[in-house]
């Protein structure tokens, strides 16, 4: 027979697994979104580049690199790491997984339309749900620099309505400096210095 909870024993239990996702978090997700800030920097400034040096817009292409790049560099990092190093997934750390496999269909989608449907804002889309993707990730751990840094991003996402062409590209690199790689730093250096306090 289960027990029932009171309200009481009901959020101790929602502020343990909140802390217990924090916590996986501070310890996981830095890397991956440091990866995939800087692929996506990277690859923006390489596709700015060879289309202002050629005028060829068929460099856009170069943007299906983020997820084949970003994939394989994380693998090759976490390739050594043992199970019993990674921790183990809580309830809502899964849903936090299961958000952004969506949030990452969405945006190949979105990559496809931009190659099919002209004109297609998919820098804008884009932009705005990846920025989505680190604030639902901020609000559910109750992390303040994903909630900001998502926010901000948010509001940057409308400039993508006004700019168009070449000058778009540089604003994505810098959107996404802002969107994954300094809240991921910000992570990074908490969880370092947690782990220097621990020892």
């Amino acid at each position: 027979m289960e027990k029932v909870m009171n309200e009481k024993e009901s959020l101790e239990l929602i502020t343990r697994m909140i802390d217990n996702t924090r916590k996986g978090m501070e310890k996981n997700a830095a890397r991956p979104m440091l990866i995939f800030g800087y692929v996506s920097v990277l690859t923006a400034l390489a596709v700015w580049f060879a289309i202002r040096q050629t005028g060829d817009y068929m460099y856009n292409l170069l943007w299906l690199s983020i997820p084949v790049l970003g994939w394989i560099i994380y693998w090759i990092m976490e390739r050594g790491k043992t199970r019993t190093q990674g921790a183990s997934q809580s309830h809502m750390g899964k849903i936090i997984t299961r958000i952004w496999i969506l949030l990452a269909v969405a945006m190949f989608l979105c990559a496809a339309a931009a190659f099919l449907v002209h004109p297609f804002p998919a820098t804008f889309v884009i932009t705005l749900l990846v920025s989505v993707g680190v604030s639902t990730t901020g609000l559910m751990v109750l992390y303040k620099p994903f909630i900001v840094c998502g926010l901000i991003g948010i509001l940057l996402s409308f400039a993508f309505l006004w700019v168009d062409g070449i000058n778009t590209i540089p604003l994505i690199a810098i959107a996404f400096v802002i969107i994954m790689v300094v809240p991921a730093h910000i992570l990074q250096c908490a969880a370092n210095k947690k782990l220097r306090s621990d020892v």
